[in-house]
């Protein structure tokens, strides 16, 4: 009986190898359901609508001034231009420089009557914004 009990504990230690299929068909399983199960996620972003190329180069404007002399001369761009051909000057200015708005810049001593007769004319021939300038002393 003692020679069979250490021939059953042998047979035992000899057998101690793992048989890994049964493992490995196992893990190969739940990796293909992981896989198959899986939502893919896809990233959102934001949607852009980008200008087309034409819309993107628009023309640069120019600045039309208007300097008024302390005796009410008036120059548009640096022209001297005649208090009866202010309209036309003004609207020939804005057709050039592409603007419909235009900057008066009086002298300090120009009366006020004169910047009125400007502004008056200028909202006539349609330019939509007026801008004054203040030249600040020692300038």
């Amino acid at each position: 009986m003692a020679r069979h009990r250490h021939q059953h504990v042998r047979s035992l230690a000899e057998d101690t190898d793992l048989d890994l299929t049964p493992l490995i068909d196992c893990v190969f399983l739940l990796l293909v359901f992981f896989m198959v199960t899986t939502v893919f996620i896809h990233t959102k972003g934001l949607d852009v609508d980008l200008p087309a190329p034409s819309e993107a180069e628009e023309e640069q404007k120019k600045d039309v001034n208007v300097v008024l002399s302390p005796k009410g001369e008036i120059e548009i761009g640096g022209e001297p231009v005649e208090a009866s051909q202010l309209a036309e000057g003004l609207t020939a200015a804005m057709e050039k420089a592409n603007n419909e708005n235009i900057i008066v810049q009086a002298h300090e001593e120009c009366d006020q009557r004169y910047v009125v007769f400007v502004v008056d004319t200028a909202k006539g021939v349609g330019v939509k914004g007026i801008a004054f300038v203040r030249v600040q002393e020692g300038e």
